[in-house]
């Protein structure tokens, strides 16, 4: 019985025409969509059988692929003909196992945050805890800086149990302190967004010194006349204080000290009241 070259489901045979491909349409348009991404591949590329190694592809592969490439050159360079390159199959068997970019781009994040789950029960103490997931998160920022771009750089959150179990181990380290589920939902998301945010900066300094080959502290030097013409002119007196220990304040690192505990002291005031 022929199958659907897509899914591989069983196809009803048809009575007159051509025998049918695909099972449906959503099969028919990631066939196209696939067609389309090989279109650049090497001739090799294209010559190799598209199921030839289905007995060891599988989505965590994929996955896993899509990662390694996202921490060598970056998230925009991830694409399923460069994993298929990688993994020395055709583009189409890849779609077999993954939709489409948006839906491997929430398998990589749920995959991160997933290979580094919360402790159960955690640290005594709702501080405590909090903590301890602001800190798990950083680490993930700063072991892929990419990360940022897939989980903030939108306004529609990636559909990753792993990234959402978070928020949910953060609302539960609140529970008992008199505050209403909205509020609990609120702070969890809160602990998110600030951390998004201070990982901004890692990855945009990945992406510069990626393409200039400069750290952060040699693009200061190399501008520094010119910061200093510009402070002078602009009469900016506070600024024009700046030096080696308000350079350091600024890196990300301590900008996220910072922000973390004085984000706790708030929340302590807001129990406080409670």
């Amino acid at each position: 019985m022929p199958t659907c070259q897509m899914c591989g489901r069983a196809l009803r045979p048809t009575e007159r025409g051509r025998p049918r491909q695909y099972c449906s349409r959503a099969c028919r348009a990631r066939a196209y969509r696939a067609r389309l991404a090989e279109r650049p591949a090497t001739v090799e590329a294209r010559r190799q059988p598209s199921d030839s190694v289905d007995t060891v592809l599988d989505q965590d592969l994929i996955v896993r692929a899509a990662l390694a490439l996202a921490d060598r050159e970056g998230v925009a360079a991830v694409s399923m003909r460069r994993i298929a390159a990688d993994l020395g199959v055709g583009v189409m068997s890849l779609y077999r196992y993954v939709g489409s970019r948006e839906e491997l781009n929430d398998l990589m994040v749920d995959a991160v945050f997933g290979d580094r789950p919360l402790p159960e029960p955690g640290p005594d103490g709702w501080r405590a805890k909090l903590e301890l997931s602001a800190r798990q998160e950083w680490a993930l920022y700063r072991a892929h800086p990419w990360l940022f771009h897939l989980v903030a750089a939108t306004t529609r959150p990636p559909n990753a149990p792993g990234l959402m179990a978070y928020t949910d181990w953060r609302m539960r380290a609140l529970v008992g302190h008199d505050l209403d589920f909205a509020t609990l939902a609120k702070i969890a998301i809160m602990i998110g967004t600030y951390l998004q945010s201070a990982a901004a900066p890692l990855a945009y300094e990945t992406q510069a010194a990626r393409r200039t080959r400069h750290t952060r502290e040699q693009w200061a030097a190399a501008r520094q006349e010119a910061f200093d013409r510009t402070i002078r002119d602009a009469r900016l007196p506070m600024v024009s204080e700046f030096g080696p220990e308000a350079f350091e304040a600024s890196e990300p690192e301590n900008i996220f000290e910072f922000g973390l505990h004085r984000m706790l002291d708030g929340i302590a005031v807001l129990l406080a009241r409670a």
